[in-house]
């Protein structure tokens, strides 16, 4: 059986790949399939009222390099600045349950 960080790697990578392509380039995101993703994958994280000028301020900071696009490399980086968030921001609670060390 898989371990919790295979797994997850696993599900980034898949998950990148269900979305990407399906509505042009199958290695980048659209903005309107990385809409789609986070609408599906992240539902509890992302605001209910997102306005599509939200949308498109989200995709101009992930799309460094300034394609329209949000290639493999800069999904990747979305998501470890969002765990760099998330653990700061739980760093100091007790972990629930406790991790064996």
């Amino acid at each position: 059986m898989a371990r919790p960080l295979e797994q997850a790697v696993a599900a980034i990578v898949c998950t990148f790949q269900e979305y990407a392509g399906r509505c042009g380039d199958k290695h980048k995101l659209c903005q309107a399939e990385l809409k789609e993703l986070l609408q599906k994958e992240l539902p509890t994280w992302m605001p209910t009222e997102l306005r599509e000028c939200d949308y498109n301020k989200f995709m101009s900071l992930l799309d460094t390099n300034k394609d329209c696009e949000v290639d493999f490399v800069e999904y990747v980086r979305s998501l470890a600045c969002l765990c760099t968030y998330c653990h700061d921001y739980f760093k100091d609670c007790p972990p629930e349950p406790p991790c064996s060390q």
